[in-house]
């Protein structure tokens, strides 16, 4: 059961991360990954819980992450990214190879406002379920 557990994270966090599925090797690795790996123990609530209610792990990490530095659900990210840069399909997605000033600085602008809202969605989220 705790290997499901894991591999459904797996592609949960994968989705919020990626936007689709996680491949079957990858969340076998992620699953094994945390079967063994000490975690922190903030923060002590279900995740299986806030998986089923849709919440936007991605906005929850960040704005955990502000409050507690080492936390479960970063580590969990960590893993996951780490797990998906050593594989060649997630290349484009951690390099960028063509240079475009333009297109960088209205990236750079777009992604900096969108961390403001995702770090006040986080707020929230942390207090709306109960985040400790």
């Amino acid at each position: 059961m705790q290997d499901q557990t894991l591999r459904a994270e797996a592609n949960y966090l994968h989705r919020t991360l990626f936007g689709h599925a996680a491949p079957e090797d990858l969340q076998s690795r992620y699953a094994a990954a945390l079967a063994t790996a000490p975690l922190a123990p903030v923060p002590r609530c279900d995740l299986a819980r806030l998986i089923e209610h849709g919440v936007d792990f991605e906005a929850l990490e960040l704005a955990l992450r502000r409050r507690t530095r080492v936390n479960a659900l970063t580590q969990r990210f960590q893993v996951l990214c780490y797990l998906a840069e050593a594989q060649s399909e997630y290349y484009s997605r951690f390099v960028n190879e063509s240079p475009h000033r333009l297109v960088g600085g209205f990236t750079l602008a777009f992604h900096a406002l969108r961390s403001v809202y995702k770090l006040l969605k986080g707020h929230c989220l942390l207090r709306i379920h109960d985040v400790r």
